[in-house]
């Protein structure tokens, strides 16, 4: 499996955002979509059962705070899966809850899914909902550092996107909250989400693990040991991770995902 040699080193911040949160989450409207594995990732044998002491870990580890997710976002109502708290929630259990029964911060194991959420939860600094363009598609999230350090998640995140995808993205934005931005400017199809290279994805120096690169190793892993998972979520992480490879680099890394998690080449 081609999956990163995990380095303990600092990283260089290729692009810094600086803007002030807002206050309070705006009010938006519901979107009506199919299940995308929420009834499962909270009401399955194998789900979280809206447990509070879920709850209390996420809302503390992800600093959560009630003026960010009231006015209909779910803050009255954490067990709606039709709101975007009880959404953020379920794709944080699939962060976290996949593969193992007690996910740690151990990176020095190679499958990312056993520290992933450990691992965001120590680099985000807040997690808050914006509607964003209220729509299914388009930026799903943002991170900013600068005076004040935050991920906005907007509504393709809550709408757009499945449960295993939300999870990966969080992944993805923790590494920019780490101190990676996107290297490539808008040379590539995935536009401002675009790393130079597989492993010069932050900076100009190689071997440096971009953005993409996490989320593509994390819907790998998933892929090929989550057993709190559907068939249809499992080929979601995989066509995402395929999209990401064909779209998020300036140079195509030549190899694409199979269906049980490794890779082929493909030039």
């Amino acid at each position: 499996m081609r999956y990163m040699k995990w380095l303990a080193t600092s990283f260089c911040l290729a692009a810094t955002m600086f803007a002030a949160a807002e206050s309070q989450a705006a009010t938006c409207t519901y979107i009506n979509t199919g299940d995308q594995g929420d009834n499962d990732h909270m009401w399955a044998s194998w789900g979280w059962k809206c447990q509070q002491n879920f709850i209390n870990y996420w809302w503390d580890a992800f600093d959560f705070d009630s003026g960010d997710w009231d006015d209909g976002f779910g803050y009255e109502a954490a067990c709606d899966n039709a709101r975007p708290l009880a959404r953020t929630f379920n794709g944080l259990y699939a962060l976290g809850y996949s593969t193992f029964n007690n996910p740690d911060c151990n990176t020095g194991v190679s499958n990312i899914t056993q520290w992933a959420m450990c691992w965001s939860a120590a680099n985000i600094d807040e997690l808050d909902g914006r509607c964003g363009n209220g729509g299914t598609s388009g930026v799903a999230a943002t991170t900013v550092r600068g005076i004040d350090d935050y991920t906005e998640l907007y509504w393709p995140f809550f709408y757009g996107m499945d449960v295993v995808q939300r999870a990966a993205s969080v992944f993805h934005e923790a590494r920019h909250a780490n101190g990676c931005g996107h290297n490539a400017g808008t040379s590539c199809s995935r536009g401002g989400s675009c790393d130079n290279r597989w492993n010069q994805g932050c900076g100009s120096t190689a071997n440096t693990q971009g953005a993409n690169q996490f989320e593509v190793n994390y819907l790998g892993w998933y892929a090929n040991s989550a057993w709190r998972t559907t068939p249809t979520l499992r080929t979601s992480a995989v066509a995402r991770a395929n999209n990401i490879l064909a779209t998020g680099f300036r140079t195509d890394p030549c190899f694409r995902m199979s269906s049980n998690g490794t890779t082929f080449t493909t030039c």
